[in-house]
């Protein structure tokens, strides 16, 4: 922290969106009053939701107490009684129902922090193995398809030195600036440029080659592109031959998807299909950034699958300037696994997902809750998170959280989701509380936040409402820490890190040497045979498809011929806009005057079609249910889909996905390939 004539100037990182920012926050007389970068912080670009921070630290609409529903309505009471309330629940409910009738959702802000160390030690105390995350619904599911892939999790290393970017599904202008800043600067030197999405982004328009997928079909689209690689020799032989298992029966396999064959299923010309094949495997070094598209879907582990197989037959793996292995730095384990070791699990149809992740997929909870098989579900602890508009199908998440015991919402709003709660308690923004962040997916890079404020009103720091919810139920040695510098030195004590050290660089240091590439070359691969799996014995083991293979969307106009007629359209949702980030910031005034309303967009010829105009109302129907909400013509999307925004109130985007239509590895629905169809409202 500096002084500057009478303004502190707090070094933290922005939690605005999902790249955490250095920030410079400037406080005058107790009240922030703008931020700006850290210049010497490796993410130093700022988005419009960092200068927003102000509006965040100081709305009126935050939590400031505990609340609890007495009556159907809400009246402040004190952190004694919130306490007591919740600990006298969960007691009875463990008593009626057992541990196991408890889950535990964490939302996306304290992923991979000490919150939710915390958080997963009290259930495990608890005794539920029911500790869940928002790795449930977001990008674990390519590290599943990587891990059983070549054992690691591996990321993009744009480095100008790149010959050949492919974005896959992946919007970066709107959802990661930082990283779309580094693209547009490679695109201006040498480095090749594919874009694979059905709308065309502002990358995409600048790219070499451009291919507009049917949503959902990406697996198809990596086989062919396998296909066309193999075909003419222009894998790495020895890479291949040396560390690969199952290659000789992949080639027997892509020989069914031609390029002419995968043009039919995808909508991509089998020409761009062979320029984008050998434009990836030519260019060296080569890398792929896929997002979350190609997770949101029903068929995305194989898709996974076979876009990790492409990066590894041509050389691309664990190369400077290709996909490369992230380090993470390793704090100690608050775990307490031998609690919990043997009890029932609400994912036990995704065992998985349990192996590589290590915890449970919340995907089955809402049926639970409703069936009671495979046991009642009565408890349901959420920590910054929204489900009521994030979770697939809300319809029926209300209605399986009407069959609760106890819903407790730790937030700093009043959500959707906190609507509906027994309990309600006020957390902290990152402004009032200290993190250890670290970005050990893309850099080998740890940053200690420091609080810029106090919390506000009666608001109190999260990892300390679970600490103290467990000394209510009686755990009370397993939380000896009196305040978070105990804390963080007890988690860093396994690292070669030390609190003092982050405290004296709090622009955040690199806790790794340069990096180490090939490192397979010294101890192979950590998978059974040591090597790439193209072929997995283990997958087959589970009873799915040892290879990657394509299966059509389980909602779409192949699969579904009965809906085509009524649902014509293919409904696209979660696309990012860049002010706001999944249901948050809705609130803030200057990111809502930058799209103030849910838009649903279309292609004008599509709305001509259908005898709509710009700025219409129109309804958007599914199988599930329907929406009224503006439509906004765009040339840049596909004719025969639509898009919108999720996490919006006024008209939710989950009243149309579907819960139940699941990849069947990774549990995942699929939200990006959904069958409806659009009329002018009133018709």
């Amino acid at each position: 922290m500096t002084t500057k004539n009478d303004v502190r100037v707090v070094k933290t990182a922005c939690n605005m969106c999902l790249m955490q920012c250095g920030i410079d926050v400037y406080v005058e007389n107790g009240k922030i009053v703008r931020v700006s970068p850290i210049k010497e912080h490796p993410y130093n670009k700022l988005c419009v939701k960092a200068y927003a921070v102000p509006e965040l630290a100081h709305s009126s609409e935050r939590l400031t107490n505990p609340l609890r529903k007495i009556n159907g309505r809400f009246r402040e009471v004190s952190w004694d009684e919130a306490f007591e309330f919740t600990a006298a629940k969960l007691t009875d409910i463990k008593e009626k129902y057992g541990p196991h009738s408890v889950i535990v959702h964490v939302g996306e802000p304290f992923v991979l922090t000490h919150t939710e160390s915390i958080i997963r030690r009290f259930s495990e105390l608890y005794g539920t193995t029911n500790y869940t995350t928002a790795a449930s619904y977001c990008y674990i599911a390519r590290i599943m398809a990587q891990m059983l892939t070549w054992g690691a999790h591996v990321s993009t290393h744009y480095l100008p030195a790149t010959k050949c970017l492919v974005l896959w599904g992946f919007n970066p202008t709107e959802s990661h600036p930082v990283w779309a800043h580094t693209i547009n600067a490679m695109t201006r030197k040498e480095t090749k440029l594919i874009v694979i999405d059905p709308r065309a982004t502002p990358l995409a328009k600048k790219a070499d080659i451009h291919a507009r997928i049917r949503p959902g079909t990406d697996c198809a689209l990596a086989l062919g592109m396998l296909n066309v690689i193999i075909a003419e020799g222009l894998f790495d032989k020895a890479f291949v031959e040396q560390w690969t298992v199952g290659f000789d029966k992949l080639v027997e396999h892509v020989k069914e998807y031609s390029p002419k064959r995968v043009e039919e299923i995808t909508w991509v010309k089998a020409e761009t299909i062979r320029n984008m094949a050998r434009m990836y495997a030519t260019y060296k070094p080569a890398a792929i950034a896929h997002g979350v598209s190609l997770d949101h879907s029903t068929n995305g582990i194989q898709a996974l699958r076979a876009v990790s197989v492409l990066v590894a037959i041509t050389g691309n793996l664990d190369i400077p300037g290709g996909n490369i292995y992230g380090g993470r730095f390793s704090p100690t384990s608050f775990r307490l696994a031998e609690k919990v070791a043997g009890k029932l699990s609400i994912g036990a149809n995704y065992p998985l997902f349990s192996q590589y992740i290590h915890h449970e997929t919340v995907m089955p909870a809402i049926d639970a809750m409703l069936t009671e098989k495979p046991y009642p579900v009565k408890g349901l602890l959420l920590v910054g998170c929204n489900p009521a508009l994030t979770w697939p199908n809300s319809n029926k998440v209300r209605q399986g959280f009407s069959q609760l015991d106890l819903l407790l919402v730790v937030d700093i709003f009043m959500t959707e989701t906190a609507k509906m709660a027994n309990i309600v308690l006020p957390g902290t923004t990152f402004l009032e509380r200290e993190d250890i962040r670290d970005y050990g997916y893309t850099l080998s890079f740890i940053m200690l936040t420091n609080k810029v404020m106090e919390p506000v009103g009666n608001s109190m720091e999260d990892w300390k409402i679970w600490a103290e919810l467990g000394k209510r139920m009686g755990y009370a040695e397993y939380f000896p820490w009196k305040d978070s510098d105990e804390l963080f030195s007890y988690w860093l004590k396994p690292t070669n890190i030390s609190l003092d050290q982050l405290r004296q660089n709090p622009a955040g240091i690199y806790y790794a040497e340069e990096k180490e590439f090939q490192k397979y070359l010294k101890s192979g691969f950590n998978t059974p045979s040591k090597k790439v799996e193209i072929y997995s014995q283990l997958m087959k083991d589970y009873g799915y498809d040892p290879l990657p293979t394509f299966h059509e969307p389980a909602e779409s106009q192949v699969s579904r011929p009965d809906l085509v007629d009524k649902y014509p359209l293919i409904f696209v949702s979660g696309v990012r806009k860049i002010p706001y980030l999944h249901s948050e910031h809705r609130n803030l005034p200057s990111l809502r005057r930058l799209l103030p309303e849910p838009l649903i967009e279309v292609n004008p010829e599509t709305a001509s079609s259908l005898g709509i105009a710009g700025g219409n109302l129109v309804k958007v129907e599914s199988p599930r249910g329907s929406i009224k909400l503006k439509a906004k013509l765009n040339k840049d999307i596909h004719p025969k889909i639509v898009v919108m925004q999720h996490g919006w109130n006024e008209a939710n985007a989950n009243a149309l996905t579907d819960d139940m239509a699941r990849d069947p590895v990774s549990g995942y629905p699929g939200f990006r390939s959904v069958l409806c169809k659009v009329t002018k409202a009133g018709q």
